[in-house]
């Protein structure tokens, strides 16, 4: 919910996606072919602001372009959509991420970190905090060398709601860190794999009560095709999903996240929030790379959101 402020900051990476469709992945010294190569822009960051900018919602991306092959391919993908970033002139190039996307739709991921690797405290420094409710962070740029100006920004500006989504890099954040995080009492974004593998915890839902006590926070946590898990005072909701014909699922995680947290600033329930959530997420997952173009939005039928 809002505190003071309406707008919402996307704090993370633009990078470049270059999306491999294989038939399964390689074993350790093999060689395989790639059935078909795209190269997409995505980052964490610029696929959660891209749903907030179709949501029309009040939002700044503030993520680092540099300079570089990379960056100049982030350039024209941020034109294209009208959206804008943080430009570090003479800087890192921005990083990339090889997504091998099986047959299914899973997808993993060999990410080459960038210039979103690299906040400094300065950067922050042009921000008007009053203007922002909340903030998103990802796991990706907090474990980098940066992360401490982005947790620092969080910590000098409370009344800025953190939701942080660690990803894949949830045990590489490091307790120092994780602990700091924690101690702004964040919102939890984080799927069912890396709720169990972080808490070790033989169950979903004791360990989305396990984090829920650790951040003293609410805490969600998707399950694909199952739907999203809240937990929040004390109480466990499931809100389940329509199924979908999954041709990728790259960037379905910043989608929910992004417009889970347009809804909530909006004013809008738990429940609701992630029903909306689940729906565009499970529209990214119908399309080719991390983010849907505004006319497959529009087909949506998604109303823009008010504060």
């Amino acid at each position: 919910m809002s505190n003071g402020g309406d707008a919402i900051l996307a704090v993370g990476a633009i990078i470049v996606d270059l999306v491999c469709r294989v038939p399964r992945l390689p074993q350790s010294g093999e060689g395989i072919v790639a059935d078909e190569v795209r190269a997409t822009v995505g980052g964490c960051a610029f696929n959660s602001a891209n749903v907030l900018r179709q949501l029309g919602v009040p939002h700044t991306l503030f993520a680092p372009v540099g300079s570089g092959v990379f960056a100049g391919f982030a350039e024209r993908e941020l034109a294209a959509r009208g959206l804008e970033a943080l430009r570090v002139p003479g800087g890192r190039d921005n990083g990339g991420c090889v997504c091998f996307v099986e047959p299914d739709g899973q997808r993993t991921m060999l990410t080459m970190p960038g210039i979103d690797r690299h906040f400094e405290p300065a950067w922050f420094d042009a921000l008007d905090a009053g203007r922002f409710a909340c903030g998103l962070a990802s796991g990706y740029e907090v474990e980098g060398a940066g992360g401490s100006a982005i947790i620092g920004f969080f910590e000098a500006h409370p009344q800025v709601q953190l939701y942080y989504g660690p990803g894949p890099r949830i045990q590489g954040v490091g307790p120092e860190k994780t602990a700091r995080i924690n101690a702004l009492h964040p919102v939890w974004h984080l799927n069912d794999q890396e709720a169990l593998a972080y808490t070790g915890r033989a169950s979903l839902e004791a360990a989305g009560f396990a984090l829920a006590e650790e951040c003293g926070n609410a805490v969600v946590v998707t399950a694909g095709a199952e739907g999203a898990h809240l937990f929040e005072g004390g109480r466990h909701v499931l809100v389940p999903t329509e199924p979908v014909r999954v041709v990728d699922t790259i960037g379905a995680g910043d989608a929910h996240l992004g417009a889970l947290v347009a809804a909530r600033t909006a004013g809008r329930s738990w429940e609701d929030a992630l029903a909306l959530a689940n729906r565009v997420a499970g529209a990214v997952c119908q399309v080719e790379g991390g983010t849907l173009d505004d006319e497959t939005f529009a087909q949506l039928g998604v109303p823009p959101l008010s504060s």
